[in-house]
């Protein structure tokens, strides 16, 4: 069977990818140390549904994801901060019950937001695929951050994460 130089640079770009993406998923996972899952994989925290009432997220696991992501990409970590997780729960209410993306809150230079994910792997997933995003969670000038989940049942896209960063 011939293959052309097309169908052959093909298949390598994707066993490329393939490659580089099962690379970061190993990293990620073996960076979470004892509470990554006995399989290599995740941390429950990072992916357990956020689909009910009052389920919580695990912050140390998402910020720990989070500061992973940013050492891969050469800045410091960041710290857990009560204030801004409190910020960050306001915000996430206010955007869980208007649909409307809210406005930054005064004392954080970065926020993110996302709507719709179950689970934080999935929501960090969607930042670190969006150059935008990706390039906001490596702000160098940050320091600390907050993070917020709010489910809502009645709103169009259930879940509203926040991630609040500042210096």
């Amino acid at each position: 069977m011939t293959l052309g130089l097309a169908n052959i640079s093909a298949r390598g770009a994707r066993a490329g990818l393939t490659i580089a993406a099962l690379g970061l998923v190993a990293v990620l996972a073996g960076c979470l140390g004892p509470a990554a899952a006995p399989s290599g994989g995740l941390a429950p925290g990072l992916v357990t549904p956020i689909s009910s009432e009052g389920a919580q997220m695990d912050r140390g696991a998402a910020l720990g994801l989070i500061n992973q992501y940013r050492s891969v990409r050469g800045v410091s970590a960041l710290s857990a901060d009560t204030t801004l997780n409190a910020q960050a729960q306001a915000v996430a209410a206010q955007y869980a019950a208007t649909g409307t993306a809210p406005s930054r809150p005064s004392g954080a230079s970065v926020m993110q937001l996302s709507a719709g994910y179950e689970n934080f792997a999935e929501t960090f997933s969607g930042w670190r695929n969006n150059r935008t995003d990706a390039d906001a969670l490596a702000t160098s000038g940050a320091s600390k951050a907050g993070l917020a989940v709010v489910y809502a049942p009645n709103s169009s896209y259930g879940t509203h994460w926040v991630l609040l960063m500042a210096p």
